[in-house]
């Protein structure tokens, strides 16, 4: 496997040696956090991941005090980065942060072909992170392939609204259908920020959302914790099953094909 660059950190958890390739989930930290941080911060969800997916950790490009509850646990583990300018980038995907992501999606993809990584198939983002998990789901959905990307399943952890995206006014109706979970804290003081972006920017009928009484910060309980890997593991396998149920329509388009060709003779 090639070296990564700075700004892309493996998961922690110590896991086996898979026999091919797992898929990957990239993870996007809060606002004033690094990769380091939201590594240590999703450990218990990890080792209960690690298995069937490989997480990979991206870091924010910009500079930024520390975050949140970070001090002093995280004391020492800086520099802390963010993702966008309050302020400044409320409603945009700022240049600087659509670039990282390319570089990063663009490195793994060249490790997907040389046969070290799996595909890139999810994100889990917390606070800031979930905000800009939100964004690139919502251009993927109005610009398809040509946004880039391809995810096929998300987690908000303790999002913000709204996505971190432009939303024209006449596309404010819509909602996205990509499958997600948003797990919000009920003593989080932004609960009421995850609540609309889960409300207001997606289909409720395809995402869900998992409410557990903890502030701003990921679940460590073991049931809590289970709830949401359950619920990845629910989203991944109505996503492959939607892949092969797509496949068998492409055979079927193709073998009618065939028939209407040898028809014609």
């Amino acid at each position: 496997m090639s070296e990564f660059p700075s700004y892309l950190k493996p998961g922690l958890a110590p896991m086996k040696e898979p026999a091919t390739p797992l898929p990957v989930i990239l993870c996007l930290h809060g606002g004033g956090a690094n990769t380091t941080v939201y590594n240590i911060q999703a450990m218990r969800i990890q080792r209960l991941l690690c298995d069937t997916f490989k997480l990979i950790f991206v870091e924010g490009p910009l500079t930024t005090s520390a975050g949140a509850g970070i001090l002093p646990v995280f004391d020492g583990c800086g520099p802390f980065h963010r993702w966008f300018r309050p302020g400044k980038d409320d409603n945009v995907l700022p240049p600087p942060t659509k670039a990282r992501v390319e570089s990063a999606l663009e490195f793994l993809e060249s490790e997907r072909k040389a046969g070290n990584l799996g595909k890139v198939v999810g994100f889990m983002g917390f606070s800031q992170g979930a905000k800009l998990g939100a964004g690139l789901i919502w251009e993927q959905m109005m610009k398809g392939a040509e946004s880039g990307w391809d995810f096929k399943f998300g987690v908000m952890c303790n999002a913000i609204a709204p996505p971190m995206c432009e939303i024209k006014e006449e596309d404010k109706v819509r909602r996205i259908t990509i499958p997600t979970l948003h797990v919000v804290g009920e003593e989080d003081p932004w609960r009421d920020s995850s609540r609309k972006l889960f409300n207001e920017y997606f289909d409720t009928e395809i995402s869900k959302k998992l409410e557990f009484p903890i502030g701003h910060r990921l679940p460590t309980s073991e049931d809590e914790t289970k709830k949401i890997t359950d619920e990845i593991f629910r989203m991944w396998a109505s996503c492959k099953e939607d892949e092969v149920e797509e496949v068998k329509g492409k055979d079927a388009v193709d073998v009618a094909a065939v028939q209407i060709a040898e028809l014609s003779v």
